[in-house]
């Protein structure tokens, strides 16, 4: 039988790599395409993370190279009033400092001869001072700030007043049993007051005021004016920091002022009373000051006091 003109032809299937080849094309083209963008994209990231990593690196960081101890003598332009003297250890690692008020009938050793901090300071001046409260108390102390009541009051009102508990009365001061906000002439009169019954409450009191000061300030306003505001300290007191000092430290300062939260300690020092009324310092206190400072766990069998046990108030 002859086939018949309108029997349908069975279609060709087309072969199946003729689909599969432009797909695949396709598929790379648009991974070349994106994968590209995506290579460019990455690239500046990068390379913006590159920018910033010398930027990071050039901050300063804080080491025990940044730990600092200064002393501080407030000569009072009002005759009748006592000098005070403070060192302060400033150590910006452990977000610290610790105030520590000087007796000025503490004895001390100046080129072979005993003498009170007091006689030493007049006779002497505040550099042999320096030396020699070094080596009673066995600490490096690095520079000094000598102020009269101007410099003081300036130095005050860079910091801020400060709230306390009044102990003594004298001029513009009476006994008060609540913390009162003392303007920098209250301030001044307060450490440097000759009603005190004794040294020893007059040194407690200059200690544990001036960690109150440094603590209730505003830490990073000060932070943020640290430039003008060492300028205008350096202008009203005597000093052996130099510019070069307060760059290498610039940093330091700024972060404790700025991050530190309550940094100020008071610490109220142990004295022996000599047959003249004068005090010394026990070795063994010396040893309890250094784990104050150092913060290191001791053994007391060794003659090494731990931290808890230090003289703080």
């Amino acid at each position: 039988m002859e086939a018949s003109i309108f029997t349908p032809r069975r279609k060709r299937r087309r072969k199946a790599g003729s689909t599969a080849i432009p797909f695949l094309i396709t598929v790379l083209i648009a991974m070349v395409m994106f994968g590209g963008a995506a290579v460019y994209f990455y690239q500046k990231l990068t390379d913006k993370v590159t920018e910033l990593q010398p930027m990071q690196s050039a901050v300063p960081g804080i080491s025990e190279e940044d730990t600092n101890t200064i002393l501080f003598v407030l000569e009072p332009s009002i005759e009748g009033r006592q000098t005070a003297v403070m060192m302060l250890r400033f150590d910006p690692s452990h977000k610290q400092e610790f105030c520590v008020a000087i007796p000025l009938d503490l004895i001390v050793e100046h080129e072979g001869r005993a003498m009170t901090v007091s006689a030493c300071l007049s006779n002497h001046g505040i550099a042999s001072l320096k030396s020699a409260l070094g080596k009673t108390l066995d600490q490096q102390i690095d520079r000094y700030v000598e102020m009269d009541s101007r410099g003081f009051q300036t130095v005050v009102n860079i910091i801020g007043n400060v709230n306390y508990r009044v102990p003594v009365k004298d001029e513009g001061l009476r006994p008060s049993s609540r913390n009162v906000l003392l303007d920098n002439n209250m301030f001044e009169t307060m450490l440097t007051s000759s009603n005190y019954p004794d040294e020893r409450e007059r040194e407690s009191t200059i200690s544990m005021s001036v960690a109150q000061l440094l603590n209730q300030c505003d830490g990073k306003r000060i932070a943020d004016n640290i430039d003008e505001f060492f300028n205008q300290f350096c202008n009203a007191v005597s000093t052996d920091i130099t510019a070069m000092d307060f760059q290498q430290h610039r940093h330091a300062v700024r972060y404790v002022f700025e991050y530190a939260q309550s940094p100020a300690r008071g610490i109220i020092m142990s004295y022996d009373v000599t047959p003249e009324n004068l005090l010394t310092i026990s070795p063994d206190y010396l040893d309890r000051l250094k784990a104050t400072f150092y913060q290191y766990e001791g053994d007391p069998a060794n003659g090494e006091f731990p931290t808890e046990n230090a003289p703080e108030q």
